[in-house]
C-alpha cells in the first residue's frame, strides 16, 4: 500500500504544472472546458491580476469593480474637497470607480502628483487622493491595488515556478503598464513565453527579452453587407447564423457576433434569439431587468419612487409569491378582495384597506392579510431606508441585484441604475452561438464571425476625457496609456487575422433616429458590398416568425392569414358580411345581452351603434381605468364628481333646511355645497386617482361652481316641494346596494321593475335629481349635464337616439309614483350662460316613438343585423379602434347606404333631432 507522503509524491511526478494568463472570462471557461477533456491535470488559466495576488499571498485578490464602487459609496460620506458638490450625484460612483481603475492601471501614484500650491490641478488632484484613501478604509482586507498586488508579489519571486510552473501569455494585444514589471521579473525567474499567434505584438514587449511566439494570419473568406438599421444588422445576423448551422458542417460554438460596444444591440438580439430559438450566449452578460429576480428589484424600485398605487403593488406582491417563500401564503388572487374602483395612491388608504379586510377574504386566515399589512409598512419605510427594505424582502440572487444598483448610484438614480446592470449569462458558450464584444472575441477567436455596427460613429469609438481627471489635470496618454479608439482598431485587425474560415463585415445604413451613417475606417471598402432591403426574401429564416413575414405565400395558407384576407376583402366591398357585424339569428350572446336590464347608456348604444352594443354589452369590452395619477381629470369623471356633489348637497338640504332645497336660499346652498364637496373630496381621493394638487384643486372650484349654479337655477318651486338627488329605480344595483332605512325613504320601490311599454325591455339607472310636489300630483325629473349647452335654433327631443334620459325617466316617474297627473321633464346645463334648461314638451309622444324604435332595434339585432349605425361615426367613439382603419373616409361612405337598408326600422331615428 503507496504511503500517504509517496502518493504525495507520484501525483507530483505526474502532474504538470502550466499556467495560462488570459484576457477574459470567455478565454477562461474555453481553456477549463479544453483542459477538462484533455485530462490536463495541472493546468490553470487565470488573468494577470489574479496571478499577482496568487503570488503575493494566498488569501489576496485584486480590488474588483462591485467592492469599489460600495467602497466610493461610504467614502462620500467624507469631506472630499471640490468633489463635494458633485459626490451625491447619480454615477458619481461609477465614475469615480473608472478613474480610480484607469489610475491604478497606469500605474499612477495619485499621492506623489505635483501641482503649483492653489492651482486647481492641485485641489483636484487632492480631492482625488482624498477620495482614493478613504475608499481604501472600506475595502475588505484582503483586496490589494495593482500596485500593492505587483510590490508584494516581487518579493515571492522565489515561490513563483512552484505555483506556476511555465507561463504562457496568451490572447492578448497589450498590458496594463502596472503589470509589466511582474511579467519582466517572472520572465527572469522561470520560463515565460507571449503566444501572440498573428496578433499584433506591443513594442515594450521585446525590449523585456521574452520569448514570442508568432504565427502566420488566417486567411478568411471576407464578406461585406448593407443593412438598414441596428435591428435589421441584428435579423440579419442571426439568418447567417441559421444558414451556417442548416449546412450541417458548422456547430454553433464555431460562431461569433461582435461589435465594438454591443449595449446597443441587446435588446434585439434577445428579442429575436427568443423568435429563433437559437441559444445565444451574451458574454457580458444579460440585462438583469430580463430576469424574474431583476424584474423583482424593478417592482421594489418603482413603488419606493413613484409611490403606492393598485398595479404596482399586485407587481410586487405576485412576484414576491414566487421569490419569497414567505409570501406563498398569499393566494394568488389575492387582489380581488381589493375595493375594485381604489387606486390605492397612499400609505394610508393601503392601512385602511388592508385592515378593514375581513379574515375570510383569503383562505389561509389572518396570515396573509398580516403579512400584507407588514409589506405595506416596511415600503412606507421609503428610498432613505433602501437597502434595509431590500434586505427584508428580497431573495439572494434579487437582493444581490439590489445591493450592486445602490453601489452605482444614491437610491433615487434606482430605476436608471438597474437598467444598466448585467448578469452572468446562463446559456453555455462552449455549445452556443456566442454574442461579444470585439475584446472578447479577440482574445478568444471563433471560425465564423460576424462583425457588426462598422460605422463611423460606433467602431472605432470615440477616446473621451475622463470626467473627474481630465486631460488638463493629468494628460490622457498618462492616465489612460491604452485608450478606446487604439484598442478598438487592434481587435478589429486581430479578428481578421485570427478568424480561420469566414468573417461577415455589415453596417446600417441609418441609425435609431433615421440619419445617414458613415462608414467606419476599419470597413473593408475593397471588397464588394451585398445591399440587403429589409423585406427581402431570406434564403435561411431567423426563426418562424422570420419566415413566415419573409415568405407571403407560405403565410397566405394559415388561417388566421386567409381570415384576415377575407375580412380586408369584406371591409372593401359594397356588401355586408362577417366582418361588418351579421351573425346568426337569435345568437345566445345577443339574446343575453338584451335580456339584461337596460340602461339609457346602453339604449343609447343599442339604438345609434348595434355592433357597438354586441362588443360592449355581448363581449363587455371595456376601456382600462387609469389607476395611477392622471395629468387631468376626464370628462366622465368630471361629470361623476358633480353629480355625486349634488346629491350630497340635496340630501343635505333635504334633511337639514326646513323646507329643504326648496325654501333655502343662496346662503344655505352655498354651505351645504361647501360641506358636501369636502365629504365628496376627501372619498375621492381615497377611491380614484386625482390630478396633481393644483389641478385638483382647480376641478374642485369647476365643481362647485356649475353645482351652485344648478342648485340655484331660477325656478317656480312645487307647492310643498321635497327633492330627491341620484334616486335609483328599476331594480338598479345602486338600489340593492342601499342599507333598508337609506330605501325606505326613496319615493318608490327602487327594486320594481319598470319595462317600456309595447316592448320587453326593462330599463333601470339612477335620476340626477326628482321635485314632488306634496299632494304628489306633480313631478319635475331634472337630469343634469355638464357640458356646453346645444344650440338653441331647435330643441333637441331624442337627438339621433342620444338624448334618451328625459324621457326614460319622466315614463319611470310616472310608472312608479302613483296618482300622478304632470310629468316634467328637462335638462339643465348649468354652463348655459342664458337659461341652459331644455324642456321635454310631449313625453308621452317622445315615449311612444321611443319604444317603436327600440322594438325595432331589438327585432334587427335578433335577426342577426348587428351593424355599425351613426353612433359609430362619433368623434368620441371609444371602440373606433375595432372599426376599419380610416373608417370615415372610406368604409363608412361605402356601407353606409347598405346599412341604412338593413337597419331601415332605426335609420330614421338617426336624423331625428
Amino acid at each position: 500500500m503507496i504511503q500517504e507522503n509517496s502518493f504525495h509524491q507520484f501525483l507530483a511526478s505526474r502532474i504538470v504544472r502550466n499556467t495560462i494568463i488570459i484576457h477574459s472570462r470567455l478565454a477562461w471557461r474555453r481553456f477549463r472546458a479544453d483542459a477538462a477533456v484533455a485530462r490536463r491535470h495541472g493546468l490553470q488559466a487565470l488573468p494577470i491580476e489574479l496571478l499577482a495576488a496568487r503570488l503575493a499571498g494566498g488569501f489576496l485578490q485584486p480590488i474588483d469593480s462591485d467592492a469599489l464602487k460600495s467602497a466610493i459609496a461610504k467614502a462620500i460620506l467624507a469631506d472630499l474637497g471640490e468633489l463635494n458638490d458633485i459626490k451625491l450625484l447619480p454615477g458619481f460612483a461609477r465614475a469615480a470607480a473608472a478613474t480610480l481603475s484607469k489610475a491604478w492601471s497606469a500605474g499612477l501614484d495619485l499621492n506623489e502628483r505635483s501641482a503649483p500650491e492653489g492651482s486647481a490641478t492641485r485641489s483636484r488632484l487632492a480631492a482625488i487622493a482624498r477620495l482614493e484613501s478613504e475608499a481604501l478604509q472600506h475595502i475588505p482586507p484582503s483586496m490589494r491595488r495593482p500596485a500593492d498586488l505587483v510590490a508584494m508579489a516581487l518579493g515571492r519571486l522565489h515561490h513563483a515556478e512552484t505555483l506556476f510552473g511555465k507561463i504562457s501569455v496568451e490572447g492578448r494585444t497589450e498590458m496594463s503598464p502596472v503589470w509589466r514589471p511582474l511579467l519582466a521579473a517572472l520572465a527572469g525567474v522561470m520560463e515565460v513565453r507571449w503566444i501572440s499567434g498573428p496578433r499584433y505584438t506591443p513594442g515594450w514587449l521585446r525590449d523585456l527579452g521574452i520569448p514570442i511566439v508568432e504565427t502566420t494570419a488566417a486567411n478568411p473568406e471576407i464578406l461585406c453587407e448593407s443593412c438598414a438599421s441596428s435591428r435589421h444588422e441584428a435579423l440579419e445576423a442571426l439568418r447567417w447564423a441559421r444558414s451556417l448551422i442548416a449546412r450541417g458542417d458548422v456547430r454553433p460554438e464555431q460562431i461569433a457576433i461582435a461589435t465594438a460596444s454591443p449595449e446597443e444591440w441587446d435588446d434585439h438580439f434577445l428579442a429575436l434569439s427568443e423568435m429563433s430559438g437559437l441559444d445565444l450566449h451574451f458574454v457580458h452578460g444579460r440585462k438583469a431587468l430580463t430576469t424574474p429576480q431583476g424584474q423583482l428589484a424593478a417592482a421594489l424600485a418603482e413603488i419606493l419612487l413613484r409611490g403606492f398605487s393598485k398595479a404596482r403593488m399586485i407587481r410586487l406582491v405576485s412576484l414576491l409569491r414566487h421569490q419569497n417563500p414567505a409570501f406563498e401564503v398569499v393566494p394568488a388572487n389575492w387582489w380581488r378582495a381589493l375595493p375594485k374602483d381604489a387606486p390605492l395612491l397612499g400609505v394610508a388608504q393601503w392601512r385602511e384597506t388592508l385592515g378593514a379586510l375581513a379574515n375570510d377574504a383569503f383562505p389561509k386566515g389572518d396570515a396573509a392579510a398580516a403579512l400584507l399589512r407588514d409589506l405595506v409598512e416596511t415600503l412606507a419605510f421609503g428610498l432613505k431606508r433602501a437597502p434595509e427594505i431590500g434586505e427584508r424582502l428580497l431573495g439572494v440572487r434579487s437582493l444581490a441585484i439590489w445591493r450592486k444598483s445602490l453601489t452605482e448610484g444614491p437610491p433615487e438614480a434606482l430605476d436608471v441604475t438597474l437598467a444598466k446592470l448585467h448578469l452572468p449569462d446562463d446559456v453555455e458558450p462552449e455549445a452556443a452561438v456566442i454574442w461579444t464584444p470585439a475584446s472578447a472575441l479577440a482574445a478568444e477567436p471563433r471560425a465564423y464571425v460576424r462583425l457588426i455596427g462598422l460605422t463611423s460613429r460606433a467602431w472605432p469609438r470615440r477616446q473621451a476625457e475622463d470626467p473627474l481627471l481630465p486631460n488638463h489635470i493629468i494628460r490622457s496618454d498618462l492616465l489612460d496609456p491604452l485608450p478606446v479608439h487604439e484598442a478598438d482598431r487592434r481587435d478589429f485587425d486581430t479578428i481578421l487575422k485570427t478568424t480561420t474560415r469566414q468573417v461577415v463585415c455589415s453596417h446600417a445604413r441609418r441609425d435609431a433616429q433615421g440619419r445617414i451613417n458613415g462608414l467606419s475606417p476599419l470597413y473593408p471598402k475593397s471588397q464588394p458590398q451585398v445591399y440587403r432591403q429589409r423585406a427581402r426574401i431570406p434564403e435561411h429564416a431567423a426563426g418562424w416568425s422570420d419566415r413566415l413575414f419573409a415568405r407571403p405565400a407560405e403565410f397566405s395558407t394559415l388561417p388566421v392569414a386567409q381570415s384576415a384576407l377575407s375580412c380586408w376583402i369584406d371591409w372593401h366591398t359594397d356588401r355586408l358580411t362577417a366582418h361588418d357585424g351579421l351573425v346568426r339569428h337569435r345568437h345566445p350572446l345577443v339574446v343575453a345581452a338584451l335580456n339584461r336590464r337596460q340602461s339609457a347608456t346602453s339604449l343609447t348604444k343599442l339604438l345609434r351603434d348595434p355592433l357597438g352594443y354586441l362588443w360592449t354589452y355581448g363581449f363587455r369590452w371595456q376601456e382600462p381605468q387609469e389607476s395611477e395619477e392622471p395629468l387631468l381629470l376626464d370628462a366622465l369623471a368630471f361629470g361623476n364628481l358633480l353629480h355625486i356633489t349634488l346629491q350630497k348637497a340635496v340630501d343635505r338640504l333635504e334633511a337639514a333646511h326646513p323646507g329643504g332645497l326648496g325654501n333655502a336660499d343662496a346662503g344655505a346652498i352655498s354651505d351645504a355645497l361647501d360641506e358636501s364637496l369636502n365629504t365628496v373630496a376627501v372619498e375621492w381621493e381615497r377611491n380614484a386617482p386625482v390630478p396633481p394638487p393644483v389641478i385638483w384643486r382647480r376641478k374642485l372650484e369647476n365643481v362647485r361652481a356649475l353645482a351652485l349654479a344648478a342648485l340655484t337655477f331660477p325656478e317656480q318651486q312645487l307647492p310643498a316641494q321635497k327633492s330627491f338627488a341620484e334616486i335609483p329605480f328599476g331594480g338598479d344595483p345602486r338600489a340593492e346596494a342601499l342599507a333598508p332605512e337609506h330605501r325606505a325613504r326613496l319615493p318608490w320601490d327602487a327594486l320594481r321593475p319598470v319595462v317600456i311599454p309595447g316592448t320587453a325591455v326593462a330599463i333601470g339607472g339612477s335620476i340626477d335629481r326628482l321635485d314632488l310636489s306634496g299632494s304628489g300630483a306633480s313631478a319635475r325629473v331634472t337630469d343634469y349635464k355638464s357640458g356646453a349647452p346645444p344650440r338653441r335654433s331647435k330643441e333637441p327631443v331624442l337627438k339621433g337616439g342620444a338624448e334618451l334620459q328625459r324621457c326614460l325617466y319622466a315614463y319611470a316617474v310616472r310608472a312608479l309614483v302613483e296618482g300622478l297627473d304632470k310629468v316634467e321633464a328637462r335638462l339643465l346645463y348649468p354652463k348655459g350662460v342664458d337659461g341652459g334648461l331644455y324642456l321635454l314638451a310631449d313625453p308621452a309622444d317622445a315615449l311612444e316613438r321611443l319604444a317603436d324604435f327600440v322594438g325595432a332595434a331589438q327585432r334587427h339585432v335578433l335577426a342577426g343585423n348587428l351593424l355599425p349605425g351613426a353612433g359609430a361615426e362619433d368623434s368620441f367613439n371609444d371602440l373606433a379602434f375595432a372599426l376599419p382603419g380610416g373608417a370615415k373616409e372610406s368604409y363608412f361612405e361605402m356601407k353606409r347606404p347598405l346599412i341604412a337598408e338593413r337597419l331601415a326600422g332605426l335609420a330614421p331615428l338617426w336624423e331625428l333631432e
